[in-house]
């Protein structure tokens, strides 16, 4: 290579050290700010969840009427519209397809990486009736977390699959029902002595609870996606900042090399110049 080569090889060794630099700060700032706020409402989400498993067993138990809803299972794959986050995307659809597999159930792609996915390979979601949704960011906003609400309304179970952090280092694909229909330790009360009362009645609890309470446990894995998803592109950044040093150390090293050829030749010029003018 020449020394214009090189140069321009550095240039653009620097350059993406700058990026990488960029979102790796980017990324630490939002964990440090989503961090706390997912430790906090992660115990809120479980007691809300329990309370909604408790009311449906109940009104299970009390053989309440509840209006019927026609369709079983939906899963709904929470992913990117956006890059840069490492392997995450693609461990989480992974870990979905294995799953759907062995489920009777309708599916919903939400997000870029998951349309996309399943565009390039359409023969592992042929068994299953299927829904793209795509949003503005990654994050709803109200009117779109409301209106994927209503595409979840007539499904008796909803299963999310998400990504969740449990440790800087360490992103798990996780699957979540949402609907809470799969707590076996509460299904028929078991073991349960329940005396409530309830207010107003708990039909119109279990009402406001299909509605409310899928809504906020729905937003609750979208931030813990989110939060997962920023660990990993801090990750992914940290790697290939580590990788860019690397490719700028070896260029250096390679430019000085080609330097000293450069000035050992022209020292041997010189030096085979001077022995042709005194023989002359």
């Amino acid at each position: 290579m020449t020394i214009k080569e090189i140069d321009a090889a550095l240039e653009e060794g620097q350059s993406l050290k700058a990026i990488t630099q960029a979102y790796s700060e980017i990324a630490n700032l939002k964990i440090k700010r989503i961090r706390a706020d997912v430790e906090r409402n992660r115990v809120f989400f479980q007691e809300i969840s329990g309370i909604y498993a408790l009311v449906k067993t109940l009104s299970l138990k009390k053989k309440i009427n509840v209006p019927s809803k026609p369709k079983k299972v939906v899963s709904i794959v929470l992913t990117s519209n956006y890059r840069f986050y490492g392997a995450i995307n693609s461990d989480l659809l992974e870990f979905f397809v294995k799953t759907i597999q062995k489920l009777d159930t309708d599916c919903i792609y939400l997000g870029k990486a998951a349309i996309d996915y399943f565009k390039a390979q359409p023969q592992l979601s042929q068994d299953h009736v299927s829904t793209e949704v795509l949003l503005k960011d990654d994050q709803p906003d109200t009117a779109e977390l409301l209106n994927l609400v209503g595409l979840l309304s007539n499904y008796k179970r909803v299963l999310v699959f998400y990504s969740s952090m449990k440790s800087l280092l360490v992103q798990v694909p996780t699957a979540m029902d949402i609907t809470t229909s799969s707590m076996p330790q509460l299904e028929g009360g078991k073991g349960y002595n329940f005396k409530f009362i309830f207010e107003p009645d708990l039909s119109k609890i279990l009402q406001f609870f299909d509605s409310q309470i899928i809504t906020l446990l729905l937003e609750g894995t979208f931030l813990e996606s989110e939060l997962s998803r920023t660990a990993s592109r801090f990750i992914s950044m940290d790697q290939a900042e580590t990788e860019a040093n690397k490719m700028i150390k070896q260029y250096l090293t390679l430019k000085a090399y080609v330097k000293r050829n450069m000035d050992n030749n022209t020292i041997l010029e010189n030096f085979a110049t001077m022995m042709a003018v005194r023989k002359t």
